[in-house]
């Protein structure tokens, strides 16, 4: 039996250095984006992260685009 899977979401997700600990350790924020539409491409996905990057007080560190899919049987 066969599988086919559908992407359903795209979200986005930041992650910027705020500063470092009492021990130096770097600490790290972070925010989830949901409900981007399923068709924005990485391009689409990098240009909304530098936009977030100039409203933030911080530097955006890292980008993750995260997917979800309907798997179904054929």
């Amino acid at each position: 039996m066969a599988a086919s899977s559908v992407l359903v979401e795209n979200s986005l997700a930041v992650s910027y250095k705020v500063g470092v600990n009492s021990t130096g350790k770097d600490v790290f924020k972070g925010q989830n984006f949901k409900n981007i539409s399923v068709s924005a491409t990485d391009e689409d996905l990098l240009n909304l992260s530098d936009a977030i990057d100039d409203l933030l007080d911080y530097s955006v560190t890292t980008i993750k685009k995260e997917q979800s899919y309907v798997i179904t049987r054929e």
